[in-house]
């Protein structure tokens, strides 16, 4: 079985730097010669600094970014425009940066340093173009899907609804809740066998496992400890 590790702040924060000056140069390159403004949106598990990487593996450690761009009424019918249009400032954005060509993936950009010595992936970032649904981002959002058959489509992914308060709910009930949290999300990248999931998607499922845990611990404390006549 995989064995995971959870790479240190100081390994993973000049990364991260510089992944957010190469987006800030492709909203200026998209701005300026696609008319397409964006914001971005550190997403999942790098967003609560839980980045991880397979023990003496050569797929190094990523993060996943949303880049938001508005309403797209008059996107609606060119997704492949869209997700080339990016691609090409991400190519521009790229040069002079140890990043390779910028690829396109089923449901995101990914970008990778690659040590081409030891065959191995440093550290990769995958960037998905999304728009939400409504003014409440709890609606949901339709994220650019490359459909391998030369579509592209805006296509609809709900959001984990109320992942914060389920979050705070496991820490306000365990003294050490993060901590559970943390090992459980190990224990679901461990056990998980799809190599197209991705790990914020992961991160849920660990914040979904962990919650129900605690609802059923606190349903057995109610019962255990009953009303007394």
């Amino acid at each position: 079985m995989q064995e995971y590790e959870y790479v240190t702040k100081k390994e993973y924060s000049p990364v991260k730097r510089e992944l957010e000056r190469i987006i800030r140069k492709v909203q200026k390159i998209m701005e300026t010669e696609e008319d397409i403004s964006f914001y971005y949106d550190l997403i999942g598990s790098g967003k609560r600094h839980l980045i991880t990487r397979l023990k003496k593996g050569n797929t190094g450690f990523d993060f996943d970014y949303n880049l938001v761009i508005e309403t797209p009424t008059d996107f609606i019918w060119k997704a492949k425009e869209v997700k080339v249009g990016f691609i090409r400032a991400f190519n521009k954005a790229l040069i002079g940066t140890k990043y390779k060509c910028a690829e396109d993936s089923t449901s995101a950009i990914t970008i990778k340093v690659v040590d081409t010595q030891n065959s191995k992936i440093v550290h990769s970032c995958d960037f998905a173009i999304i728009y939400y649904i409504s003014d409440n981002e709890d609606d949901g959002y339709k994220y650019i899907r490359n459909n391998k058959n030369g579509k592209y489509a805006f296509e609809i992914r709900k959001v984990s609804t109320h992942l914060n308060a389920k979050i705070d709910k496991i820490e306000s009930y365990w003294n050490n809740g993060w901590n559970i949290i943390r090992d459980e999300y190990l224990t679901v990248k461990k056990s998980n066998s799809d190599v197209d999931k991705h790990s914020f998607v992961l991160f849920l499922e660990a914040v979904n496992n962990v919650y129900n845990q605690t609802l059923q611990d606190e349903r057995n404390s109610r019962t255990s400890y009953g009303c007394f006549y």
